[in-house]
């Protein structure tokens, strides 16, 4: 079986409870959200024995859902690294106040307050700057930019697990719903919810589409595995590249109508948030 990475949205956060609240800043879990990620940790990831590594992003509802969610992987001394490594390429998508970082110094606090297990050592002065043109803009080019890194981050990450001797790698990346359409490239049913086609706390399973250690796909694709496809209804693969760019456009179509920002025409005079 090659590498697996398990994609995971966050939980509900005080921002999705409607659409005014997008402007809290860094939000963390309802107590709905908390019961979703302690639901998902004893039915789809009942079993965490072989997880081998937890990514999140290092937004607030992400490491609480992460911590949540994957307590005994993290705390059974097995095979998987006892810490959360918060990867700032997987934040949300959006400038709204929800989806902006929180500054490191306070987010230290925060971890250590929380006493959650995590790695904040890429989180750097600057992580939560989303002004245009920047790294975490808000526009379409950048999050694709940074989707690409996060995939080649993890492809380099399950190669040295690989090094190291774990012969079945699997990755967990917590992370948003808009974000992951980015991250996988899939916009299938992308707009069944505000913004995106997942649900907090919908979890899907995915490999690399070439092998992982020879693989010089320069972006780092991935494609969903048939048992999690059929796990939520769906008899037929991902689909292909040319209808991914038809499904993107229906996208920010949908994504439009539903009141959100379009990332792919974002300009500078329009500069206002996007999803959850």
């Amino acid at each position: 079986m090659p590498p697996v990475i398990h994609c995971v949205r966050h939980g509900q956060g005080f921002h999705n409870v409607g659409a005014g609240c997008y402007t809290l800043p860094d939000p963390h879990l309802t107590p709905l959200g908390e019961e979703q990620s302690m639901a998902l940790r004893k039915t789809a990831f009942s079993d965490q024995s072989k997880l081998s590594l937890i990514l999140a992003s290092p937004l607030c509802r992400t490491l609480q859902s992460a911590y949540l969610m994957f307590q005994p992987a993290l705390t059974a001394g097995g095979k998987c690294h006892p810490e959360i490594i918060a990867i700032p390429n997987a934040q949300e998508t959006s400038d709204d106040p929800c989806d902006v970082g929180t500054d490191p110094t306070v987010l230290y606090g925060v971890v250590a307050e929380k006493k959650w297990p995590v790695d904040l050592s890429l989180v750097k002065d600057g992580w939560n700057v989303k002004a245009l043109g920047t790294r975490y803009s808000p526009q379409s080019n950048a999050i694709a930019a940074r989707a690409r890194d996060a995939r080649i981050f993890i492809r380099h990450k399950i190669r040295q697990l690989i090094e190291q001797g774990d012969a079945d790698p699997q990755v967990v990346l917590v992370t948003h719903g808009g974000f992951l359409h980015y991250f996988i490239d899939d916009w299938e049913d992308s707009w069944l919810n505000p913004g995106t086609g997942w649900q907090n706390c919908e979890a899907r399973s995915y490999v690399f589409k070439n092998d992982v250690v020879g693989d010089a796909d320069v972006e780092a694709r991935l494609t969903e595995t048939m048992e999690s496809r059929l796990g939520r209804g769906k008899i037929s693969p991902m689909p292909a590249e040319a209808e991914q760019a038809v499904l993107f456009e229906q996208a920010m179509e949908n994504w439009e109508n539903q009141g959100l920002q379009r990332p792919d025409r974002i300009v500078p005079d329009l500069c206002a948030g996007v999803i959850a």
